[in-house]
């Protein structure tokens, strides 16, 4: 048994790992600033882009699964000329930065952080917050382990219900994608959580490489609609940009898009 500490705990993944968390017996909180109702939870109530609650939640908890983080344009469903200029850096980086100062003072043992495929090579601005906040973690004094895995389904499925409406989809044609489903990330963090502080640990993805276009195109069959796809070729500084959103050499979900489609 462990107390552990969840940010992010109500999110879509946040959600699955606090369930196996509960269900394999640690004492588990929650630090969000809407906390939920679960008996077997312990709500607390703050935010990490103010800092309030974070010092009442770190104390006497061992290991903190840091897994918030804010894209405003996966809030959204769709992309602003915005994002990719800047991203806010409230939650990701000086969200980050609190937490392990409050979990330094508290003698936690573990800090495992939730991060994404690629950041380190990507240019744009939300994913380059999550390089700074991967540096913070990696420099902390704290025995940490960065957790990292590609875009989830529900963000895809997301993006794609707000292109619902167009006639044609412009979509590029050369960039590789190896989405996953978060529940089926959830167990191989919660598994990181027994090993310990493990440093880099290998990427998550999903078991299927994909194109843009076959992404569409199952996504409208999944919801019984015809859309126009164009392919468009991006130039090679626009893929280095994008960064790698594939991790062949990884772990590997077992669920494919069209399954995830059909039980969404």
């Amino acid at each position: 048994m462990d107390d552990v500490l969840v940010t992010g705990g109500t999110g879509h993944l946040g959600t699955d790992i606090v369930r196996l968390l509960v269900e394999r017996g640690d004492r588990v909180r929650v630090l969000s600033r809407m906390p939920g109702t679960d008996p077997d939870v312990l709500g607390i109530q703050g935010d990490l882009a103010t800092g309030s609650g974070i010092r009442e939640a770190v104390t006497g908890v061992r290991t903190i699964v840091h897994a918030a983080t804010l894209s405003p344009a996966a809030q959204r469903g769709y992309f602003r000329p915005v994002d990719f200029v800047r991203s806010p850096p409230d939650v990701d980086v000086d969200g980050t930065r609190r937490l392990l100062d409050e979990a330094a003072r508290a003698g936690v043992e573990h800090f495992l952080h939730v991060s994404i495929v690629g950041v380190q090579q990507s240019r744009i601005p939300y994913l380059r917050r999550k390089a700074e906040a991967e540096n913070l973690v990696r420099g902390s004094a704290i025995p940490w382990s960065i957790v990292p895995a590609t875009p989830f389904f529900w963000l895809l499925a997301r993006l794609h219900d707000h292109m619902a409406g167009k006639r044609v989809w412009l979509l590029p044609s050369n960039l590789a994608v190896q989405p996953g489903d978060s529940a089926d990330f959830a167990p191989y963090v919660v598994e990181s959580v027994s090993g310990g502080p493990g440093g880099d640990r290998t990427c998550f993805a999903g078991p299927e490489v994909l194109s843009q276009s076959d992404v569409a195109l199952q996504y409208q069959s999944a919801r019984g609609i015809q859309r126009r796809i164009v392919g468009l070729r991006l130039p090679g500084f626009a893929l280095q940009a994008s960064g790698p959103q594939t991790c062949p050499a990884g772990r590997r979900g077992t669920t494919t898009w069209a399954e995830w489609l059909a039980q969404h």
